[in-house]
């Protein structure tokens, strides 16, 4: 760098100084404002007006619009601030430092309660006349319009690329790809795989189990996080954003969406040789917390080795909040609900059938669906130019505020009860006790969706 590009200016001599460098994102580096190229103009200022540098400060992919409470390198530098511990922040330009006229003038005021100046090297600022803080004001505000209408035509891009099904960004899960024109397409190549994944879960509603299966069917190395993402990812689904018909469907919608019931009450365990039957299922009535399972080992008098699985409450052990001090060992929990869940579910049956002939309120889904057919014809005459900004701000807005409302409308969805008929009608009791523990875990599942177990051993069962 020309050393004559910065003139020297006495008066700064001596003066200890930290450097702030920002950058929000690639397209910086076309204006000469990446973090090198601020932190070499920095070097290159302090080094002429020989300054004592006492620290830099570098917040890196975050825009100056972001709240500075979200800063971190900001907050850290507020501190040093406060200790006196420098005289000047040098940046390279007021948009460096802020994009927002309020937090600008928060930031003015502690700076100068604590004697701290700043100095954008490459422009020229007068704080100490109202002719230089009117100027500063009116270039945060044109900077802060900028960074408005660039987010504002960033959306616009994304929302006419999600109208034409383009993926936006991110790896895809293995069944799916991208074709040519970056839609997303099922693959061929590893569809099975995908299928087996869901298939394995909803047979065994383990993901540690369904991990395992994977990795030794297709000799690939996953992990537990992996799994669980992948079964929560709604592209499976054909869904993307806020489209349910962004892409064709790997598997149908409903049964995706029954997963997703299934993984919510899937509670991970540590590793263990032993598969505990109630796990995801008992409720403590005191705490509300899931009651986990445990093992205890007693050795007999003929030396032979007796386990007994058994369920606690494990809030009092670990943060003291709950008071409930009594374990329920497995085989009583299933006694129980075998003798009970027949009357149990006979009950909840008949109640079903009768409540859910009351009329309900009309299910405000296709309301919302013609509301946001309104909304992509509203971008569209806006994209052609056929009506003004004000206007499309305005309409969208109303819309807006119209599928929020349907959004709080709550419809109970209407049941298929057939399933549960069927299974009244069978010796299930016989059956059931031939079960693995897994099988037995995966039966209870598939019906039940809590059971909250009170201090003298009741229990209150919650049907799917």
């Amino acid at each position: 760098m020309n050393s004559t590009y910065f003139r020297p200016q006495p008066e700064l001599f001596g003066l200890r100084v930290v450097k702030y460098i920002r950058c929000s994102h690639d397209g910086q580096v076309l204006h000469g404002d990446t973090l090198e190229a601020q932190d070499a103009l920095l070097d290159e200022f302090i080094k002429v007006n020989r300054m004592v540098l006492i620290d830099t400060f570098i917040d890196e992919a975050l825009t100056a619009r972001k709240k500075f409470t979200r800063r971190k390198e900001f907050v850290r530098l507020l501190d040093g601030v406060r200790a006196h511990n420098f005289d000047m922040i040098l940046f390279t330009k007021l948009d460096r430092w802020f994009r927002n006229i309020g937090d600008y003038h928060k930031i003015q005021e502690i700076l100068e309660a604590n004697g701290v100046q700043w100095k954008a090297i490459t422009e020229s600022y007068d704080t100490t006349t109202t002719n230089g803080r009117l100027h500063i004001n009116i270039r945060l505000s044109v900077a802060q319009d900028e960074c408005d209408r660039d987010s504002d035509r960033i959306k616009d891009v994304f929302a006419y690329k999600l109208k034409n099904k383009t993926y936006l960004s991110g790896s895809l899960p293995r069944g799916l790809k991208l074709d040519d024109e970056k839609h997303v397409i099922i693959d061929p190549e590893w569809k099975q795989f995908a299928l087996d994944m869901f298939d394995r879960f909803e047979q065994t509603n383990s993901k540690r189990g369904t991990l395992l299966y994977l990795k030794e069917k297709y000799g690939i190395y996953l992990c537990y996080d992996t799994i669980s993402r992948n079964l929560r990812n709604s592209l499976y689904k054909g869904m993307y954003r806020d489209d349910p018909d962004f892409c064709e469907p790997l598997i149908e919608p409903e049964r995706f969406d029954r997963i997703q019931v299934l993984g919510k009450r899937n509670v991970r365990q540590r590793y263990s040789n032993r598969t505990y039957i109630f796990t995801g299922l008992l409720i403590c009535s005191s705490c509300n917390h899931y009651l986990v399972g445990q093992t205890t080992h007693r050795t007999l008098s003929d030396g032979t080795e007796k386990h007994y699985p058994s369920y606690r409450c494990n809030q009092r052990y670990q943060s003291h909040s709950c008071d409930r001090n009594r374990s329920y060992r497995e085989d009583y929990v299933e006694e129980y609900l075998l003798q009970h869940i027949r009357p149990a579910l006979s009950e909840y049956v008949a109640e079903y059938e009768v409540t859910g002939t009351n009329p309900v309120r009309k299910n405000p889904a296709a309301e919302a669906a013609k509301i946001r057919t309104k909304m992509q014809k509203l971008y569209e005459l806006y994209m052609d130019d056929l009506i003004d900004r004000d206007t499309y701000k305005r309409d969208y807005s109303a819309f807006q505020e119209k599928l929020k409302e349907l959004d709080s409308i709550v419809v109970a969805p209407s049941r298929d009860l057939a399933d549960l008929k069927k299974l009244l009608e069978q010796d299930y009791e016989d059956i059931y006790r031939t079960f693995s523990p897994q099988e037995k875990n995966a039966f209870w599942k598939s019906f039940v969706q809590s059971i909250t177990v009170h201090e003298d051993g009741e229990m209150d069962i919650v049907f799917l």
